[in-house]
């Protein structure tokens, strides 16, 4: 199955849905997401449902860390993560995520009134920022995260020159 990421927004509350196989190609969208968090005044929850999510990758993994942690910097709380498959609860847990989300065991709702968010073109360069962005993130979440990623982002700063190297260590 092919993925995609849904999304709705009810009053101040934004609903985002992955669904299916969720990976690098999804990061351009992702990113889009947290820009638009930016841009937003009032916030009253960020719910990410991964009930219908089969696999993410490291990529998007990234990105959803980048989404909780700029959730808390902006406006003071945890979002809440939602997951359906015991192999995705594992693999975010894995990742420390319930250092910066509230998780809990989804209901299927479905998603019949949720929009599909889309991107624009971008270029393998920018991807590629997104991408070594959204790995910094996890390897900043603990030390298990800075040690499964360190040789890709060290990897990846090789083929971005115009990323500056910063120096990266994990917390937790």
């Amino acid at each position: 199955m092919t993925g995609r990421i849904l999304h709705k927004v009810v009053d101040a509350s934004h609903v985002l849905k992955p669904v299916g196989d969720v990976r690098v190609t999804h990061g351009p969208i992702l990113n889009q997401f947290l820009q638009h968090l930016n841009e937003i005044d009032i916030l009253k929850s960020v719910i990410v449902d991964l009930s219908d999510t089969d696999c993410l990758d490291s990529t998007a993994l990234g990105f959803l860390a980048k989404i909780a942690i700029r959730t808390q910097t902006q406006f003071g709380f945890k979002p809440t993560l939602l997951f359906g498959h015991e192999d995705v609860h594992r693999v975010i847990a894995s990742m420390g995520f319930d250092q910066i989300f509230v998780i809990l065991k989804a209901s299927n709702e479905g998603y019949a009134d949720m929009a599909e968010l889309v991107v624009e073109q971008i270029t393998e360069e920018s991807l590629r920022t997104q991408v070594l962005d959204a790995h910094k993130t996890l390897m900043q979440l603990n030390h298990r995260n800075f040690e499964l990623f360190r040789d890709l982002v060290f990897a990846l700063e090789a083929e971005c020159p115009s990323t500056t190297k910063r120096g990266l260590r994990a917390t937790g």
